[in-house]
């Protein structure tokens, strides 16, 4: 691969060569499982000269008991830290070995800076400068978020079972790691997808475009470790690429990292996970620094295909702007973390770029090939990542809290970065002083607010309040508006949480996961004020808040024709279905209209006719969403009858993403595929009042006649149609359902 010229760390490099790091030695993790046997695709993976027997789901928790039950010094523990989208355990386990006194301390000293660092981090980093090495880090390492991308789980138990059972004193490496690092193995974040052989999961949830949302019990499992441990360190081991990628990742970068201390470390830290993989003879690639501005990989210096040498200047196509991967949600919280795309080749052509390995020797004694190659990818790239951090444990710990003391001190962004790295594309821009989500008048939506303030202090964030009524930007803010202010530790999630966003559309040519959901404040479902940099915050005495106040929601008091909900929000969404489904008839105002005390409501407002038999089921149903339904007198309202909610046919094979969606929001929603709707037999449309497509309309064949027709029947009797994304606008076009449409361009994991 190409040679590069890096800024740190160097004499460590040569250290850890001269050492000859390798992976650490195949553990007899191995067939006849244990457990009870239930269809497992990981299991169903042949096991041939190119593979080996992959640990099904089921046998995990009992072969992590029998490790558990053969580790030494009480070094290992493991527990359920969470449950998959259909209900499977998902096992957390830690490595911290506390035998000696020399430990015990060390550990005992992070803790300590653990309870302070998020406000008093100036003293931590102090406390640091005297305890020298005698400090244990905190280190994560997470397999399979892609249920089908499988070495990762097999890699993370053989370096579970080494931690565990590998006597101190015999293995100066792994005395290292006790020594230096408690180390955190989620061991399978997507267990719904391994058993199915989905990189999705149960949910139909690509669970690496979640972390900021947050809506799968897999995500909130894994960022509760996440916050617990602050780890400066994660790995999520992924696959696959040819040769191994480790993630450098390209522009466009997301502005709230502290670019110049993350590269620091990503690069240093790769590069000594390149020495590793080199030394057993395997490839990689770094796209910040191998990668072209199309996307192509520079081999050994090659000039790109646009005739500029590959690099930081160009790089694109693997950025870290969506801040719902997993290493981006770890790097705002902690410091570093990488994506591991493990090669799976089993070629063993002339071309670098088609293989895993640094040379094309065919031998499978030192080359192994497909997934032996790939565990052989995860093992060594994790192993070497553990040696490396634990060295530095002292330093790479002060450096993230260097982010924190920067964050507390409400200080400038600081400079960026050594050249090759000093280029227009590190990102980085100033923080305004405060964000504000205001309760009462300016807020659309109490109940969005408190959700948002409920995700806000569940990461980390500090959320204050407003004592009295203040004056901001111009507007009235009410006592006991939430206030983020900028000055804490964590600014650069609450920044990329709650600000809007920067266009920069025409700095970029490709961005792997567009559109990247660039502009979180304005999606929450709450109104959100930024107190711009450099505008004095005159806002009244503020205090801390452990959690969002109650808001009391129920039915306006007095007399009533009509009750009115407006739909604006999706927890009006829930509620209104929710009533709907308890019998409820309900009208749906089709033009904006007023009280005679000026209060105004939107076309689309639901009113629910005054009746004193369901009058304590509309304040139920308020009272539980946090939403006020008010009172409204007019009989002159334009009213259309609502009998039900829509039933919605989801154009799809099963069930996934936009099927889970409509469902949490109360809707019927239900999977139906090119397959159903070509079946002899009852149309599977009856019943159903809208389409949903985020796939094509079924192409002109002989094999897709009956679907085409069902459909068209479908709609000439007056369905609905809602699409989303290029293949939601394609369907109309493509059915002959419009003309004139443009679908635009958009990204294969958009």
């Amino acid at each position: 691969m190409s040679r590069r010229t890096h800024f740190t760390f160097l004499a460590l490099l040569g250290a850890l060569a001269a050492l000859a790091v390798s992976a650490p030695a195949g553990a007899a993790i191995g067939p006849p499982w244990c457990g009870t046997p239930e269809p497992d695709a990981a299991e169903a993976l042949p096991s041939t000269g190119t593979s080996f027997p992959h640990i099904p789901v089921y046998a995990i928790a009992c072969t992590l008991a029998d490790i558990e039950s053969r580790s030494l010094d009480g070094r290992m523990t493991v527990e359920v830290h969470g449950t998959s989208a259909t209900g499977r355990p998902m096992y957390k386990v830690v490595i911290n070995q506390l035998k000696t006194g020399t430990q015990k301390q060390a550990f005992f000293r992070w803790k300590n800076l653990r309870a302070r660092v998020l406000t008093e981090p100036a003293w931590a980093q102090d406390q640091l400068e005297a305890f020298g090495d005698g400090i244990k880090v905190p280190l994560y390492i997470q397999g399979a978020i892609h249920g089908n991308e499988y070495e990762g789980v097999d890699a993370n138990m053989r370096i579970i079972e080494k931690l565990a059972t590998t006597p101190y004193g015999a293995d100066p490496e792994v005395d290292q790691v006790l020594d230096g690092a408690v180390v955190i193995f989620n061991v399978i974040q997507n267990p719904d997808g391994r058993v199915a052989g989905t990189r999705a999961n149960g949910n139909g949830f690509d669970l690496n475009r979640d972390f900021l949302t947050q809506s799968q019990p897999e995500t909130k499992a894994s960022v509760r470790i996440m916050q617990e441990w602050l780890p400066p360190e994660t790995l999520d081991l992924h696959g696959y690429v040819t040769p191994t990628l480790i993630e450098a990742t390209t522009k466009p970068h997301n502005p709230g990292i502290d670019y110049d201390l993350w590269l620091k470390w990503n690069q240093s830290r790769i590069d000594a996970n390149e020495a590793a993989m080199n030394a057993v003879n395997m490839g990689v690639t770094r796209p910040i620094n191998d990668w072209c501005a199309d996307g192509s990989i520079s081999v050994q210096g090659a000039i790109c295909p646009d005739g500029r040498p590959a690099g930081p200047a160009v790089a694109e196509s693997w950025d870290d702007w969506g801040p719902f991967y997993t290493p981006m949600y770890s790097q705002l919280v902690g410091l570093n973390g990488s994506t591991v795309e493990m090669c799976r080749s089993e070629s063993t052509s002339s071309d670098p770029l088609d293989r895993c390995y640094l040379d094309a020797d065919p031998d499978p004694a030192r080359n192994p090939v497909g997934r032996n190659a790939a565990l052989l990818a995860q093992l060594t790239t994790t192993w070497s990542t553990l040696l490396f951090d634990s060295a530095n444990r002292n330093e790479l710990l002060s450096d993230q809290f260097e982010i924190y003391r920067r964050g507390v001190a409400g200080e400038a962004r600081a400079a960026c970065c050594p050249a090759p790295f000093d280029v227009e594309n590190n990102w980085m821009y100033e923080f305004p002083t405060a964000y504000v989500i205001p309760v009462g008048a300016g807020q659309r939506s109490a109940a969005e607010a408190n959700r948002l303030v409920e995700w806000l202090l569940l990461n980390g964030i500090q959320v204050r309040k407003l004592r009295s009524n203040a004056a901001l930007l111009g507007q009235v803010v009410e006592r006991g508006s939430y206030v983020v202010r900028m000055d804490q530790a964590h600014r650069g999630l609450a920044e990329t949480s709650l600000g809007i966003g920067v266009d920069v559309s025409s700095r970029i040519g490709i961005l792997y996961a567009p559109p990247a959901a660039w502009s979180h404040g304005y999606l929450w479902g709450a109104d959100i004020l930024q107190i711009p940099n450099g505008v004095p915050f005159t806002a009244a005495t503020t205090e801390p808040i452990a959690k969002p106040t109650k808001h009391d929601g129920g039915i306006e008091a007095g007399r009533a024709e009509y009750y009115a909900l407006e739909i604006d929000s999706a927890t009006a969404v829930r509620t209104l279905n929710s009533l709907l489904a308890s019998g409820l008839t309900a009208k749906l105002a089709k033009a904006p209209f007023s009280r005679p005390d000026g209060r105004t409501f939107p076309a689309g407002t639901v009113l629910f006719p005054f009746d004193p038999e369901t009058r304590q089921t509309l304040g139920d149903a308020g009272r539980e969403a946090g939403i006020l339904l008010r009172r409204v007198h007019s009989t002159t309202l334009e009213l259309d009858d609502i009998a039900r909610s829509p039933r919605i046919a989801v154009f799809t094979n099963a069930v996934d993403q936009s099927v889970w969606s409509l469902r949490n929001l109360g809707f019927t929603a239900d999977p139906v595929g090119t397959s159903a709707l070509n079946s002899p037999g009852s149309d599977p449309l009856a019943g159903y009042d809208i389409v949903f497509s985020t796939a094509n309309y079924p192409a002109s064949t002989t094999a897709n006649a009956t679907a085409r027709a069902r459909l068209a029947a479908f709609f000439a009797a007056g369905g609905g149609y809602i699409g989303a994304g290029a293949n939601g606008a394609n369907f109309v076009a493509n059915g002959g359902l419009a003309t004139g449409l443009a679908s635009g361009n958009r990204g294969g994991n958009g």
